[in-house]
């Protein structure tokens, strides 16, 4: 069959055709560096094929980009081939694609999508369980099978796809010169300098854009639509309006660019120019200059009723608070990023504690475990009514948060990211668990004024939720219960979900800035850490494990 003939001519290349577009394709549409380094060799129609051998051999072609999928278009007919746009989407699943003929005519290939990546990069995992159906059209031209209608986009398994996309970091601005990145996904091609800057020129994506901000002014585009590399620097030359920024928004910018670039293998640095004229960078001003957030902690922990963090191995008590946070009895413990304020959840509500004393901060019922945010707040979900949200200063000031996404559900957990724009939520649903994502709208001071009004879905998984923390700013940990075994999911913001082991008896989950630092406390006070594909228990009798932010 021809389905086997083409998938066997698939095979991995050195590439010097040069495509006219691709999946993403934001500023980067008449690139004349826009080849994929690594190509896919694939064969067009033979003679006599069947309507099952057009479909399959028109859904392996689409691997290759070059020219404009010519060789993918070439199982059209002449009117759809012009039609068809494969840079809508890519479809990414896990490989198995049972075909069906209808009665009708037309075929039906049966999809197990795992997500979906839209025009602009942006990744969203497909709900587990129920096949993507998809139509196509066939005709007869010249006395040979041609589709005549077929879904926009392409169709990745998840090797192939992960060897021609990667995703990278796009920064952006938020409230108190905090960078915050959002994950795209880009083919790993010669144009990427290119498709990357024209991204961070077009903005955040459409949720996050009442949240983040660019410093780059409206209307700046790329003098040349391309970004050359020369001698490992990107030559970013972009319009005058350009100049029209001031200092804090031309420090923004070259924040964004130098974060946003260092993913690129074939870039070392940049040069910025309006017009042909160089940008020469002036003084580093810790003023304006935004910022990383730096969230690497050690595991804090209550332990022989202390309160200390676990440094390599060995407990270390943590010094200055008013109070032993023992003595409040806690279900849970929040610290603030500098870990020297604690939000204590216990049978009397919230309460903070610190240096300089003790503040009542929620004493309502049924509250989830406390977030801090780095804005010094501290926000507190009534699982019952979590459609809105308190924040609350340390003087006892309550800001009421807007979170409509959340109306209708019971969160079993509830956290923000490190850099406090984005807030998940672990739920129940009919298979499992999942995690919803919403960003966090704030003022320039980084007051939160409310959420945005939906959420995506980014994590399913299966087992009855447990907990849940992020694991720096763009991903996130998530603990679910089956039987006596509690099993750890990690996904993220563009992210496919992948599970990393399982802990006996897990009942509690603490992250950091990356997996390395992620914890799990069993029921019988056991701490495990991560290593390798599995856990390994660190260290025994904790009796609490606290979240950090």
């Amino acid at each position: 069959m021809l389905a086997a003939a083409a998938a066997a001519s698939l095979a991995l290349t050195s590439c010097t055709a040069i495509p006219s577009s691709g999946p993403v394709q934001v500023g980067a549409q008449d690139l004349q560096q826009a080849e994929q380094p690594v190509q896919f060799n694939a064969a067009g129609p033979a003679s006599g094929s069947s309507q099952e051998d057009v479909v399959r051999g028109f859904v392996l072609a689409a691997v290759s980009s070059a020219d404009d999928y010519g060789t993918a278009r070439e199982f059209l007919s002449p009117d759809y081939a012009k039609q068809w746009d494969p840079s809508s989407n890519v479809l990414v699943d896990d490989g198995s694609r049972p075909y069906t003929e209808n009665d009708d005519g037309s075929g039906t290939l049966e999809i197990s999508a795992l997500a979906t990546v839209d025009a602009e990069g942006f990744m969203l995992p497909v709900e587990p369980g129920a096949n993507t159906e998809l139509r196509f059209e066939l005709e007869r031209v010249g006395g040979e099978w041609r589709i005549s209608s077929a879904p926009n986009g392409i169709i990745l398994d998840t090797t192939t796809f992960t060897t021609i996309w990667a995703p990278h970091q796009l920064y952006f601005v938020g409230p108190g010169g905090i960078m915050v990145p959002e994950t795209r996904w880009f083919m790993t091609r010669s144009a990427l300098p290119t498709e990357i800057v024209s991204a961070l020129l077009e903005g955040p994506g459409e949720r996050m854009s009442g949240v983040l901000h660019s410093g780059f002014p409206s209307g700046t585009t790329l003098v040349m639509n391309s970004v050359p590399i020369e001698n490992g620097r990107a030559q970013v030359d972009l319009s005058g309006n350009l100049l029209e920024a001031g200092t804090t928004a031309m420090a923004e910018i070259r924040q964004q660019l130098r974060l946003s670039l260092q993913t690129v293998q074939s870039v070392n640095g940049y040069d910025l120019s309006a017009e042909g004229t160089q940008i020469r960078s002036e003084a580093r001003n810790d003023a304006v200059e935004p910022r990383l957030l730096n969230d690497v902690t050690d595991p804090a922990v209550l332990v022989d009723e202390q309160f200390g963090a676990i440094v390599a191995g060995q407990f270390v008590a943590a010094p200055g608070f008013a109070t032993s946070l023992s003595d409040y009895e806690p279900s849970a413990i929040t610290l603030n990023p500098e870990g020297d304020a604690a939000a204590i959840l216990n049978a009397q509500g919230v309460t903070r504690v610190d240096a300089l004393g003790v503040v009542p901060i929620d004493e309502r019922d049924g509250l989830l475990d406390p977030m801090f945010d780095a804005f010094d707040f501290i926000w507190t979900v009534q699982a019952s009514a979590p459609q809105t949200l308190w924040a609350t200063t340390r003087e006892g000031s309550v800001i009421e948060i807007a979170a409509p996404w959340l109306a209708g559900r019971t969160p079993v957990a509830v956290r923000l990211s490190p850099d406090g724009m984005r807030i998940a939520a672990l739920v129940r649903d009919e298979q499992g668990s999942q995690v919803l994502v919403a960003g966090v709208e704030r003022d320039a001071e980084g007051l939160p004024v409310r959420t945005t009004d939906e959420a995506d879905v980014h994590l399913w998984t299966s087992g009855a939720p447990v907990d849940l923390d992020w694991v720096g700013q763009t991903r996130f940990a998530v603990l679910s219960k089956a039987d006596s075994t509690s099993r750890v999911t990690i996904g993220g913001i563009g992210l496919i979900s992948a599970e990393q082991g399982a802990v006996q008896g897990g009942v509690q989950l603490a992250g950091g800035s990356a997996r390395s630092q992620l914890r799990v406390l069993s029921s019988k006070g056991d701490l495990y850490a991560s290593q390798g594909s599995g856990w390994q228990r660190a260290v025994t009798g904790i009796e609490l494990l606290a979240k950090h932010g």
